[in-house]
């Protein structure tokens, strides 16, 4: 099994040391702070009755800006530099994490954001992340849904050079090279003693990169572990069907540039989803969600998003629930969400008039609490 091994001032891609061909042809840059911490959930199994269930903490994966984008951009924004690109141009709601992750960290490297925009319910976190894009320097559009926000994005290319197309979420068989390199650092921390291999690993699907690039990885590195994604994004995006393509498109990718790596394939039977906790719709939250978030808080001290970790671990805990003969087997929540406080920025900068007029209406009614 490879391990960490130093880069000049970052830390080699275990995904390099095991597959060494692709160092030579793919762009990476080291962005956060890995491997993340592991730890069991003590005090919450004890309330809910299992004693085995873990975290991954991807919350902690960068001081700028943490969650599991960091590890997806760690390919993507290099590649963007490598085609001597300057603005990465990408999707999302119009609160979208995402977003926010590569403006933050494409800044670190120089490289600008213009991020087109989709209706999605305002909450306060929307409304946060809204005036942190400002703040942070990002170009914002807003096309209100997936139809406007194409025909937006042609419009962008046919009249702007040195645009980089970035998928929705960072899902691309590039970016989700950082989650087959995630399984090989949980690999690392479970033969080092830091858990047990986990027999289920729970985790949010939404642009299908975390749950592909996961699965991959776990197949490489000889992981036994049941990798299940809980939908929180709408069925036509986040499915088995296409969680199976990607995942066969970053073997591929890999193939291209190391025969070493095998020849294996995924198929929609392969591929375990849980659709019964998405809601109402993208960004609504759910009644389960919330009392998942205030248990593990309370519990753990571990801070949840309504939008997507929250119905993730609930679903891991229905999970639980409705499986007493698992016992203590070992279950893991990778957690993805950033848990780096930005609060004193949005404090300090939270006029939202000095965004384009139309994203006023969002801010009819402050929702933010603390301002």
């Amino acid at each position: 099994m490879p391990v960490l091994k130093s880069r000049g001032d970052s830390i080699e891609p275990l995904l390099f040391q095991k597959y060494p061909a692709l160092k030579g042809h793919i762009a990476w840059q080291s962005l956060g702070n890995f491997p993340t911490p592991v730890r069991k959930l003590e005090k919450l199994g004890k309330e809910i009755g299992h004693q085995n269930i873990w975290i991954k903490q991807d919350d902690k994966s960068s001081d700028a800006y943490g969650g599991n984008k960091v590890r997806k951009l760690e390919f993507i924004l290099p590649e963007a530099l490598r085609l001597k690109r300057k603005t990465i141009i990408t999707f999302g709601g119009i609160g979208t994490n995402h977003g926010l992750a590569t403006t933050i960290h494409g800044r670190r490297l120089g490289l600008d954001t213009l991020l087109v925009l989709v209706d999605q319910p305002v909450t306060a976190h929307v409304q946060e992340n809204l005036l942190l894009f400002h703040h942070f320097g990002a170009e914002i559009c807003r096309a209100h849904n997936t139809f406007g926000a194409g025909l937006r994005t042609i419009g962008y290319f046919l009249t702007r050079p040195g645009l980089h197309f970035v998928p929705t979420g960072g899902s691309s068989p590039l970016g989700a090279l950082g989650f087959v390199n995630a399984a090989f650092e949980l690999k690392n921390q479970i033969e080092s003693g830091q858990l047990p291999e986990p027999k289920y690993i729970f985790l949010a699907l939404g642009s299908k990169g975390t749950l592909a690039g996961l699965m991959v990885g776990c197949r490489l590195a000889g992981l036994k572990s049941t990798v299940i994604g809980v939908r929180v994004a709408y069925h036509w995006l986040a499915n088995e069907k296409n969680t199976a393509k990607l995942a066969n498109s970053v073997i591929s990718l890999m193939r291209r540039h190391d025969k070493a790596v095998p020849d294996i394939s995924f198929s929609e039977k392969d591929i375990h989803v849980v659709h019964d906790f998405f809601g109402e719709g993208y960004g609504f939250a759910t009644s389960q969600g919330k009392e998942a978030l205030g248990l593990i808080a309370r519990t753990e001290n571990v801070e949840l998003d309504l939008t997507y970790t929250a119905k993730a671990f609930a679903a891991l805990l229905d999970f639980v629930k409705k499986h007493r003969e698992l016992g203590n087997t070992p279950i893991l929540f990778w957690h993805t969400y950033s848990s780096v406080d930005l609060t004193t920025i949005v404090k300090q900068d939270h006029d939202y008039t000095k965004l384009p007029g139309s994203f006023h209406d969002v801010f009819q009614t402050n929702m933010i609490p603390y301002i």
